[in-house]
């Protein structure tokens, strides 16, 4: 019985196109992460809201959502104050720069 034998074959991926090497800018992530962020809170307040329409107003019923929700007020306060503190920093870095050249290069 004679077994027949090969040698393997390297297959080559063919060179990569200029089209499809060119990527998405990073702010496409970012803004469909926050998409997804904002309708994760907004279903959320919406079954709060109609949770405590369902329980027909009652304060107890209020309190307890307080007592087991009160840590997705965070959502907002990031998306919020995030870009605000961002901004705040830049430009006192920016500022700060500018006063160190100017001491540096001694300008007036």
């Amino acid at each position: 019985m004679v077994m027949a034998t090969s040698t393997p074959v390297r297959i080559e991926p063919p060179p990569p196109d200029l089209e499809t090497v060119k990527q998405r800018p990073p702010e496409d992530d970012t803004t469909a992460a926050w998409a997804f962020v904002w309708t994760l809170f907004v279903f959320k307040i919406a079954t709060l809201l109609a949770t405590f329409y369902a329980a027909a107003g009652s304060m107890d019923a209020a309190f307890v959502m307080i007592a087991v929700n009160w840590f997705w007020i965070g959502i907002p306060m990031f998306a919020i104050w995030g870009p605000i503190l961002y901004q705040y920093r830049k430009r006192r870095v920016r500022r700060r720069r500018d006063e160190m050249m100017r001491a540096e290069w001694m300008l007036e």
